[in-house]
C-alpha cells in the first residue's frame, strides 16, 4: 500500500512538472487612466514568438479586443508592445514591432481602438503615413543600408488627436543616420483617420 502511494505522488509530481513547462506566462501592464482596462500578453513557455496580445477588463479578465493572436503563423515579438491611452480611457493606441524576431531591419506599426459603449472597435491608420526625409552631408550620398523604422504612438491631445512619431534608420559609410519626425492623426465622427500637422525631420548621426 505504501508503494502504491509513493508511486502516485511521483506520478503526480511528474505530471505537474510537465504541465508547468507548457503553461503560458501572463503579463498585464499599461492600465487605462480609470484603472478598468489593461494590456495582457500571454506568452507560451514553449513558443515565445507566438504570444497572444489582448486588451482586457482588469477585474474580470474579459477580453475586449484581441490585438495579436497566437494562431497567427508569422513570428511576433511582444516585448515592444505598448498602449497609449486618452485621458478619458475611451481611446487607445497600440504600438508594436511587426517584424519577426532576429531580423536586423526592424519595422514598427500602430493601430487605434475606440470605446463603443460595450467594447473597443479597431481603427486602422492610413497606409501611407509620413516618413522622415533624412538629409545627408553634401557629397556623402551613395548606397544606404536600411536598419528599419516605422511609426509609434506618443500621446493623445485634449482635442482627441493622436500624436505620433515616424522613424527611419540607415547606415551610410560607417555612420548611422536616424531621422525622426512627428505628426498628428485626427479622427472624424465615424473615426476615420487622416494625417495633419506634419513636422520637420530631425536627423541624428552616430558611429
Amino acid at each position: 500500500m505504501k508503494t502504491i502511494r509513493s508511486f502516485s505522488v511521483i506520478a503526480f509530481a511528474c505530471c505537474f512538472t510537465h504541465l508547468s513547462s507548457v503553461l503560458a506566462a501572463e503579463g498585464i501592464k499599461y492600465p487605462s487612466p480609470d484603472g478598468r482596462f489593461a494590456l495582457r500578453i500571454t506568452q507560451p513557455k514553449d513558443d515565445e514568438y507566438h504570444p497572444t496580445v489582448e486588451l482586457i477588463e482588469k477585474e474580470s479578465g474579459k477580453v475586449m479586443v484581441t490585438l495579436h493572436s497566437a494562431s497567427d503563423t508569422e513570428l511576433f515579438d511582444s516585448s515592444e508592445s505598448v498602449l497609449v491611452w486618452s485621458a478619458d480611457s475611451k481611446r487607445v493606441a497600440y504600438g508594436f514591432r511587426d517584424s519577426p524576431p532576429g531580423v536586423r531591419v526592424e519595422s514598427h506599426g500602430a493601430l487605434v481602438c475606440f470605446w463603443n459603449g460595450s467594447g473597443f472597435d479597431k481603427v486602422f491608420l492610413p497606409e501611407n503615413l509620413p516618413t522622415p526625409d533624412i538629409k545627408f552631408p553634401e557629397g556623402k550620398g551613395g548606397y544606404e543600408k536600411p536598419y528599419g523604422g516605422g511609426v509609434k504612438p506618443l500621446r493623445w491631445s485634449k482635442s482627441g488627436d493622436l500624436e505620433m512619431s515616424s522613424e527611419d534608420e540607415v547606415m551610410l559609410r560607417g555612420k548611422t543616420y536616424t531621422g525622426v519626425l512627428q505628426f498628428t492623426i485626427s479622427f472624424d465622427a465615424q473615426h476615420h483617420a487622416s494625417v495633419k500637422n506634419i513636422g520637420k525631420t530631425k536627423t541624428k548621426v552616430s558611429k
